[in-house]
């Protein structure tokens, strides 16, 4: 018995030892790491995030997570919904490379909001980040893509997706901002790594949170928004400045969005490379919801009275904005064109911001199926 107990003392001995080896080899060898950060990506933004396309972002190492919001749910009406989670990839210490070199944060919230004043800062994520127009995701999405290459060579973009919830439900809008080091936006393949996180995630949200929506395509590429060479005489334009009158040689050229479905659209103006003066913009559902919340409850410049029954009138500083109804997650479209100059317009100004806002958001309106916007000036 004394020898049975010495071989099973020794072969427990030796079992503790494989598996502490095994744990080491686990742990020193990334076992551990690739499983926390899988571990991570699953569990941020309640599940609905893609884990292999952001793990082909961030790698499946060294990955931290930033505060997860997970509260309300999708209601009549308006809705409580907000989620947000951010994941970020930190470096390998002394390897003389940045902290984060990548990062992922996905906001997905219920559209209207309720309780509009609990978020004085902004009601939802902006669209875009450039001072230019950004491109429709098309393939059946109601989304736009957004994004620039810094001078460090990275590279950083938002693609915001909008859907459409059954009757009865609220609807979803959906905002992914990724960047990466040591990348770039022309990069046919980065372009679409970062919008996928944006449309795969908003088809998990609608499934998640019983929003029933009609999803667009399986992205198979996604366009580059234009840059500052690409202006156009105004007379050449097809897009989101076609049809908006020139001003003598103070505006001459248009910077456009590429039309397409879209809850956020831009037109630049302006007399040539790096000289902008207008910028008109259509805001479509929880975009015009939040340009009325910045333009005229943070200034109260209606005195109270509720923006869509108003319907034009003057911006806050300068600039104009008009309105339409719409169907669906459009809801209530607002647009508006601010100037770009300090100097007070003269009376041949004002009248030409009004003729080139009621083009632009005559074209924009009926492409979108939405009914004729109120006439700026009349």
């Amino acid at each position: 018995m004394g020898a049975l107990k010495r071989h099973a003392v020794k072969f427990a001995a030796a079992a503790g030892a494989l598996f502490l080896l095994a744990g080491g080899i686990f742990w020193f060898g990334g076992g551990y790491d690739r499983w926390s950060t899988g571990r991570l990506m699953e569990e941020a933004c309640a599940g609905t995030l893609p884990v292999e396309d952001i793990r082909s972002l961030l790698g499946d190492r060294s990955l931290v997570a930033g505060n997860d919001v997970v509260e309300g749910a999708l209601e009549g009406e308006e809705t409580s919904l907000r989620v947000e989670c951010i994941l970020s990839r930190e470096s390998e210490g002394n390897t003389g490379r940045p902290f984060a070199d990548g990062s992922v944060a996905v906001t997905i919230s219920g559209v209207p909001t309720l309780n509009p004043e609990d978020r004085a800062e902004s009601l939802y994520p902006p669209a875009a980040r450039s001072n230019l127009p950004p491109a429709p995701l098309g393939q059946g999405w109601n989304a736009v893509f957004a994004g620039s290459d810094s001078y460090d060579d990275d590279a950083s973009a938002t693609t915001s997706v909008l859907l459409d919830c059954a009757a009865g439900r609220s609807d979803l809008l959906v905002t992914a901002q990724v960047s990466q080091d040591d990348s770039t936006l022309d990069n046919p393949a980065r372009r679409l790594a970062f919008a996928r996180v944006a449309t795969r995630t908003a088809a998990a949200a609608s499934a998640t949170w019983g929003c029933d929506a009609k999803l667009g395509r399986p992205l198979t590429d996604v366009p580059l928004p234009i840059n500052e060479d690409e202006g156009v005489p105004l007379e050449e334009t097809t897009g989101s400045c076609a049809g908006i009158p020139a001003n003598g040689k103070r505006v001459t050229h248009a910077w456009e969005q590429r039309t397409g479905p879209a809850p956020y659209e831009e037109c630049e103006l302006g007399s040539g490379r790096d000289s902008h003066v207008y910028t008109l913009t259509a805001h479509y559902g929880p975009f015009a919801e939040e340009a009325a919340h910045r333009n005229f409850e943070r200034h109260d410049t209606l005195d109270g009275r509720p923006w869509a029954q108003v319907k034009k009138g003057e911006l806050y500083g300068h600039g104009h904005w008009t309105s339409a109804l719409c169907t669906g997650s459009n809801r209530t479209a607002l647009y508006t064109v601010h100037r770009h100059a300090n100097a007070q317009p003269t009376q041949a100004d004002t009248a030409y911001e009004q003729a080139a806002l009621r083009a632009f958001a005559e074209r924009s309106a009926e492409e979108r199926g939405c009914e004729a916007p109120a006439s700026p000036g009349e």
